[in-house]
């Protein structure tokens, strides 16, 4: 399957606090590649602190699994960045 066929596609853009947890949440889900990118690929970009999600598969089944999937992934970010909150503030003050 080549990936002219990766008709399905959603574009899920995700704000956070600042540009540089933006970038970190986009590094963390960078580390997991496609494993089929003939079928699923997911593209993670930034722009300020707007983290872009862009996803694009061949059938809609998957393109709900990849998704669901990644927002998971999302959330452990979030809730990691919530617990160490405090951390990073004291450190740079």
């Amino acid at each position: 399957m080549s990936t002219a066929s990766l008709n399905e596609r959603l574009t899920l853009q995700i704000p956070f606090p600042s540009p540089r947890l933006a970038k970190i949440a986009a590094d963390v889900l960078e580390v997991d590649k496609d494993l089929k990118p003939e079928v699923s690929r997911r593209i993670v970009t930034t722009q300020d602190s707007i983290m872009t999600l862009d996803f694009r598969t061949s059938t809609l089944k998957l393109l709900r699994t990849v998704v669901n999937s990644s927002l998971e992934m999302v959330q452990m970010v979030v809730n990691t960045m919530g617990a160490f909150d405090d951390v990073e503030q004291v450190q740079h003050s």
